[in-house]
């Protein structure tokens, strides 16, 4: 036995792993808009802050990214093969 708990696929108590996937998405999808707002309000001005902005925004994007494959990835857990 390898030591881990098997539940039936019923149980209460065992997390449904495409709604997992969808809040883990939506909370990336979050924190790209923070992102992108928080960097939006800085007063800060030159070259060092156009870097900084870019880095930020590059940051922003794959967080979108990923949010995108981890909600193909919950529509494919429920059945729907295109992922949408």
């Amino acid at each position: 036995m390898s030591g881990r708990t098997v539940r039936p696929a019923g149980d209460p108590y065992r997390p449904d792993p495409a709604a997992g996937l969808r809040t883990h998405a939506a909370a990336l999808r979050e924190r790209a808009e923070r992102l992108r707002g928080a960097c939006d309000r800085l007063d800060w001005k030159g070259a060092q802050a156009d870097a900084f902005r870019a880095r930020v925004d590059e940051l922003a994007l794959r967080c979108h990214t990923a949010a995108d494959g981890l909600a193909r990835s919950a529509a494919r857990l429920d059945g729907r093969p295109g992922g949408g």
